[in-house]
Parts: structure tokens; C-alpha cells; sequence
């Protein structure tokens, strides 16, 4: 099929993947007037952009690879209790993303990196508002901001490389004491409060699955459309245009955007682009919907590796860094073992048990930053994938970058950093 065309209706643009980048990309196109077809093997924000912890994180510029990770890495990957794991019969495989993620932790990357993250974090939440509105959604965002507690003055000097880099960028955040923590959220454990760091200007989704889905309806009013199938093939046209290949059989667009999350790289590939993408396995629990209300906004344990996160249906434990591939079948020991620790910080948890568990595959680059840009082969083709752990919070300002790559506009910021041939 061929929905290519040049008319007063804009450009034909296929976006591949109906996650929470893509159902905000499809929102930021359909109002430029471009008709939209968004296909996912999967319904709309059912993966990924479902089970996080629903943050907008506006001063997130620590990348995931420093100096400390470094040299912590290999007790992490040979505990199989750590926060991240690798397991061995995926070693082979992670090889070349773990080598360029060991030469992201250097001191001079970790600057040049932190920099790159800042001007995409920092309109992180106005880029939301504007789309939010655009959607009638508004009320599905908040702003309790990003809270991290520590235990213990050497857990609390682990966070210095963090501080230092918020500052140097000039990231709004506030060291609270245990008293400021308590009145901030009252049903912490007093006894697990040391202090802690606290981002007021950080947003936040009770439902990122239902802000998703609001984006993407939105788009349908204004002509979008979706289409279930799973894409296995993408190839620029000689006569013009892309084709895509799937179930549904073969379609042409004028434009394509790659918005497929883990499994971009596949269709990445057949472009001619060998980007450097790990499926970072997360995980949740998740407590009944009255334990909603424990908490004011999600609270960080970095020297635990757990957030415990106030969702639309109860509060959410989350953790895990597991690289083990995109087929592996779920391990929720880890994630289990962590119970005792969440009561531990949250007293009002002792003996709940969780009413369900999830796995999710976050797209994840060795050095933190997204891949956003055109394909090597084709001008027509962009990129937006690879936000690893922020993938609510740059997905609807990686939306306008996309608009204006496909509007043929001077992107708002310099993309050099996040250039799919950087790797």
C-alpha cells in the first residue's frame, strides 16, 4: 500500500513502535498536519512505557556509566543479588555494548555526556505540558518532584558526582534533612533517613500508560491511525519514500521514524546503522491500590537500587539492570528479595504483598544519551529510541526534535550528541 502523496495534508510519516516516544511523536506530527500511521506488534504503551516508575525527571544529567560503576562493575555482574546483572549466556553478546560502556565512565565522557543530557531534561516537562494540552491530559501530570533518600553519610557522599554535576548545569535541587524529609513524606522510616536530595521541579505520570494512549487518541482525532503488526523490514525506495515490510503486508511512506524502543536496532541495522543498543531489563512490584497514597511523589534508595513510586493503582517497587537479551524468560528473585528492604524504608509495608509483577525492556545506549537523527541510508528515515531509563521524561521532548527533522526546520537544540553514527 502506498500512502505516499504530496498534498496540502503534509507528508505520509509510518512511526514504528507505540510506545510512549512514539504516541507522543504521533501527537507532535499529526498537529504539524501530517498523516500519521503509528504499528506496533502490541497494543499502545503496553511494554516499557507501562511499568515504570512515572517520573519527568528534569535534572536526570548523571549518566549510568561513571568512574564509581566502573570499578564496582564486575561485583555487580558476578552477584547475582546486585542491582544490575548480567547473565552468562548473554555475555557473548553484551560484550561490545559493555566495552563502549566501560569508555562512557571516564571523567571527561562523563562531563561531556551530563552536558548533552541537560538541554533534553531541562524542557523535559514543557515539552509534556504543551503536548498534555494538546490532548486534553493535562490533569495527568503533577509535579511532587524526584526525591533521592540516603541511609548513611557514606551512602549520602556517593551522590557527590551527582550534586556536582547539577550544580556546575544549574539544576534546581535542595539537601534535605531528616526532619525536611519526614515532612515531606511523612511514612518514610525515620531510623533509614540519613538525609536526602530532592528535585522540586521534576513531573510526574500516575498512569505514563494512560498519558501514552491519551497522546496517541488525540492523534487519531486529528487524522492518526494505528495499526497492529509487527515491522520486520524498512528500505528506502529509488522512486522516493520508505517502504516497510510486516504482516499486514508492504506500505510506502514519505517518511519513517524508528521509534521501536529494544528492538530498534534490528531495523536500524538494515539501514546500514550498527547502533550500540542493550535491552536494560527493569522490573516492578506492585502493592494494592490503597498503598497508593503512602507516598507523595516516587523516592529513590541508591544504595539500595529501588524507588518505590505512587501509581494510579498502587505504590510500585522498582529495580533491576539486568541485561540478558530481549527473549530471556523474567527473573523475579532478585526483585522479590527486595521486600524486606522496601518495608524496611516504608514501615507501613511490612507484610503487604504484591498483587502483581512485570518485566519491561528499556532501550538503553552505553553512554546514556538517545539516538535521535537520520538513518545513513536515507534522509528519510529518523531515529528516536535508545532513552534507556528516561523514557517518560524525553519522550515528548524528543517528539518535537522529530517534528522539526521531518518539518525541515533547525532543531531547537544541537543533535550532534545524540547522532546514530556515534558509535
Amino acid at each position: 500500500m502506498d500512502h505516499r502523496g504530496q498534498n496540502d495534508a503534509g507528508l505520509s510519516v509510518a512511526i514504528v513502535g507505540a510506545g510512549i516516544v512514539g504516541c507522543s511523536t504521533a501527537l507532535a506530527l499529526a498537529a504539524e498536519g501530517h498523516r500519521v500511521t503509528v504499528f506496533d506488534r502490541e497494543e499502545p504503551a503496553s511494554g516499557t512505557s507501562y511499568g515504570n516508575a512515572g517520573a519527568i525527571v528534569t535534572g536526570s544529567v548523571l549518566p549510568i556509566s561513571t568512574p564509581a560503576v566502573i570499578r564496582s562493575l564486575p561485583a555487580y555482574l558476578l552477584d547475582r543479588q546486585a542491582p544490575a546483572t548480567l547473565r552468562l549466556g548473554h555475555a557473548f553478546a553484551a560484550l561490545p555494548w559493555l566495552a563502549r560502556f566501560v569508555a562512557a565512565g571516564t571523567p571527561a565522557r562523563v562531563n561531556r555526556i551530563a552536558a548533552a543530557m541537560f538541554p533534553l531534561v531541562s524542557r523535559a516537562l514543557a515539552a509534556h505540558r504543551q503536548l498534555a494540552q494538546m490532548a486534553s491530559a493535562s490533569d495527568m501530570l503533577t509535579q511532587e518532584g524526584w526525591l533521592k533518600v540516603y541511609t548513611g553519610e557514606r551512602d549520602f557522599a556517593n551522590s557527590a558526582l551527582e550534586r556536582e554535576l547539577m550544580t556546575r548545569l544549574g539544576v534546581v535541587h535542595a539537601v534535605l534533612d531528616r526532619a525536611a524529609l519526614l515532612n515531606l513524606e511523612p511514612a518514610l522510616n525515620p531510623h533509614h533517613c540519613h538525609c536526602g536530595v530532592y528535585q522540586p521541579d521534576a513531573g510526574n505520570v500516575r498512569c505514563p500508560g494512560g498519558l501514552a494512549n491519551a497522546y496517541l487518541e488525540a492523534a487519531c482525532r486529528t487524522g492518526a491511525t494505528f495499526v497492529r503488526d509487527e515491522i520486520h523490514g524498512v528500505k528506502p525506495v529509488a522512486a522516493g519514500g520508505v517502504s516497510l515490510s510486516g504482516a499486514t503486508g508492504d506500505h510506502r511512506f514519505d517518511r519513517v521514524v524508528i521509534a521501536a524502543g529494544a528492538w530498534s536496532a534490528i531495523l536500524a541495522k538494515q539501514l546500514g546503522d550498527r547502533v550500540s543498543l542493550e535491552s536494560e531489563r527493569g522490573y516492578h512490584l506492585r502493592f494494592r491500590p490503597e498503598s497508593e497514597k503512602l507516598l507523595r511523589g516516587p523516592v529513590v534508595f541508591p544504595g539500595s537500587g529501588f524507588v518505590l513510586s505512587p501509581m494510579h493503582d498502587g505504590l510500585r517497587l522498582i529495580s533491576g539492570d539486568e541485561l540478558a537479551g530481549l527473549d530471556a524468560v523474567p527473573d523475579y528473585r532478585r526483585i522479590r528479595a527486595l521486600l524486606p528492604e522496601a518495608a524496611k524504608a516504608v514501615p507501613s509495608l511490612e507484610g503487604a504483598h504484591p498483587v502483581s509483577e512485570w518485566m519491561g525492556h528499556r532501550p538503553s545506549t552505553p553512554d546514556t544519551l538517545p539516538v535521535i537523527g537520520r538513518a545513513r541510508s536515507s534522509p528519510h528515515v529518523v531515529y528516536a529510541f535508545g532513552h534507556g531509563h528516561l523514557g517518560v521524561t524525553l519522550s515528548a521532548v524528543t517528539a518535537q526534535l522529530i517534528a522539526d527533522l521531518i518539518g525541515g526546520r533547525p532543531a531547537a537544540i544541537d543533535l550532534h550528541p545524540y547522532r546514530p553514527a556515534r558509535f
